[in-house]
């Protein structure tokens, strides 16, 4: 690996999704920290799945992205580790993303779930992401939301030597 090389770092779990497994219309649920203190990656790949209702027809599943620069202070008081309805506090939160919620098992997987995959850094665009990153959704799809939420990240570095 020569300098400048770009680095992938090994696939992580995004903590405390399965909070999302449940929710039920209208709640906005944090998960997802990632601490880039020790890291110190210069982008992350992300991605988060998100099952969607058999009978939903409707709606969106809205998600957000939240900073911190020691983990205490987040974008609109939003802690990710922290398990509560954060509806009546996103304000300036970083949209990344209203995916339809409109489940569709035809042909058989077609639309059973939504997904997203992005970098933090086209969401905020920069040179290097913040000492802290944390996910918020907002489930507007007028369902209670399945289990099997997943979702993980990958670091990005480049190489030094």
């Amino acid at each position: 690996m020569a300098a400048g090389d770009v680095v992938y770092g090994t696939r992580t779990a995004l903590a405390n999704i399965s909070r999302l497994d449940g929710d039920t219309a209208n709640i906005t649920t944090a998960f997802g920290e990632i601490d880039n203190t020790t890291t110190k990656a210069f982008d992350y790949n992300i991605h988060i799945k998100i099952p969607i209702s058999s009978s939903a027809t409707t709606g969106t599943y809205n998600l957000y992205l939240v900073t911190s620069q020691d983990g205490v202070e987040w974008t609109d008081g939003i802690d990710p580790a922290t398990d509560v309805d954060y509806t009546d506090f996103l304000k300036d939160a970083r949209p990344i993303r209203y995916p339809a919620t409109v489940y569709d098992n035809s042909p058989t997987g077609a639309r059973t779930f939504v997904e997203f995959h992005f970098n933090v850094l086209e969401i905020i665009p920069g040179y290097a992401v913040p000492q802290y990153i944390g996910f918020v959704c907002a489930n507007k799809s007028g369902q209670t939301i399945p289990s099997g939420s997943d979702g993980d990240s990958v670091s990005i570095k480049i190489a030094t030597s």
